[in-house]
């Protein structure tokens, strides 16, 4: 059983092979864009991890442990989930 023929609308009629193939990629994002994308969350995820950990040394004596502990968890969470964003991005 073979599929019917892409259209425009519900009344038009069908699309070429071409105009088809063009609005099945217009899906996509062209690869400097997914690169540029990746790059920019990796980066944003990268630099949480390193500027998080370094005010938090800097403020580690002020804090209890339960607000030491959920500090590090919220900048490490937050910070491998941009890279992994980042990761996505440019996978999808």
């Amino acid at each position: 059983m073979s599929t019917p023929p892409a259209t425009n609308g519900p009344d038009s009629h069908p699309l070429s092979e071409e105009e088809a193939e063009r609005q099945r990629l217009a899906k996509y994002d062209c690869w400097p864009c997914r690169i540029t994308g990746a790059a920019a969350f990796t980066g944003l995820g990268g630099y949480m991890l390193v500027a998080g950990r370094r005010q938090l040394a800097a403020e580690m004596h002020d804090l209890t442990r339960w607000q030491l502990v959920a500090r590090k968890g919220s900048i490490h969470g937050i910070g491998i989930g941009l890279i992994a964003a980042g990761l996505y991005r440019l996978i999808n």
